[in-house]
């Protein structure tokens, strides 16, 4: 678990740079009400203590990379109890929880306060540049703090539901790759950097504490269902893969890129007491979510999914189990 939250720090500095000091402020206020909360409740249970085993140290972390700079100061305390008390605690504590406690306390808020639902930019800093790298926006005062627009989550809902030109979109109003990949881009502090995300769970697949079969078939599956679900054109529905072919490389990557997918992929589908024990298992549980994300970001009313699509496929895994476990050396199955 602490490896896990060391994993977990580049991208937490990077979103301390992106979106200011509001993104410390979070993340300490969601940390310690995880640990505290804990704590007492262990104590109230007449349980042993288990604040110094890291599980609630890492919920807080999660809890905070769920939440956007914007979100008021108890937001985060909010969150943070709900995701230790009821999600985790309730159940029975580590390793008996049905769903992951982060999410939990992610879906509660975001049903619960109106400033979840974000579309702000981060702050800009240096020359005040937004989108392509070196595109500088005329206009913008110097003493600018933020730019408000459209999460890239919502320019791909917009192609999703044919509102918008896909070619416009992909040129002109998203950001560019770079940026994406980097996290100087709108949304949760977890949308931060995908590659330091990428990073520090490439550290723990090393270590054999996180198995790849999750977040493989999990990145898989919505890489090609962006590929070969339907979209809705001036024509009709036609993947984007035989409506654009020049454009679906694109397409596809900022769907990988954008929104929570790296975050939840490699460091929440993967808790080990709330995903799947045996290796099918797993690439059955990645498929799940992979195909309940492209699902409800192309066609549901919510622009991104990975937040429910895990918990979903955290509510089957016992039956996941059941059906993947292997045969006893002398039995039939």
């Amino acid at each position: 678990m602490w490896s896990v939250a060391a994993a977990l720090v580049p991208a937490l500095v990077a979103s301390g740079y992106f979106f200011g000091f509001r993104a410390y402020l979070h993340v300490g206020l969601a940390v310690a009400t995880a640990v505290i909360t804990e704590a007492v409740i262990t104590r109230l249970r007449h349980k042993k203590a288990t604040v110094g085993d890291g599980s609630a140290v890492v919920t807080g972390l999660l809890v905070a990379f769920c939440l956007p700079a914007q979100a008021r100061w108890f937001v985060p305390i909010v969150a943070a109890f709900v995701a230790i008390a009821i999600a985790k605690q309730c159940f029975g504590g580590l390793g008996a929880n049905i769903w992951n406690p982060a999410l939990v306390g992610r879906a509660f808020v975001h049903f619960s306060f109106p400033e979840m639902n974000v579309s702000s930019y981060p702050l800009l800093t240096g020359q005040h540049f937004l989108g392509n790298v070196g595109t500088f926006i005329s206009g913008v005062p110097e003493r600018v703090d933020a730019i408000s627009g459209a999460t890239p989550m919502a320019h791909l809902k917009a192609i999703a539901t044919g509102q918008t030109d896909a070619a416009s979109v992909l040129s002109e109003k998203l950001p560019g790759l770079w940026d994406m990949l980097l996290g100087r881009i709108g949304g949760s502090l977890g949308e931060t950097s995908a590659l330091l995300l990428i990073l520090g769970a490439l550290y723990l697949i090393y270590k054999g504490w996180v198995r790849w079969q999750i977040p493989v078939a999990y990145l898989a599956t919505v890489a090609l269902g962006a590929l070969a679900l339907p979209l809705r054109f001036e024509a009709g529905w036609h993947p984007i893969l035989t409506a654009s072919p020049d454009l679906a490389a694109r397409y596809v990557t900022y769907h990988l890129l954008g929104g929570g997918l790296m975050l939840g992929a490699f460091f929440m589908a993967t808790d080990m007491v709330t995903s799947p024990l045996t290796n099918k298992g797993m690439l059955l549980f990645g498929f799940g979510c992979g195909a309940l994300t492209i699902l409800i970001r192309l066609y549901g009313g919510y622009p991104e999914a990975v937040c429910y699509s895990i918990l979903l496929m955290n509510t089957v895994v016992p039956l996941i189990d059941r059906w993947t476990q292997p045969r006893i050396f002398g039995h039939k199955k």
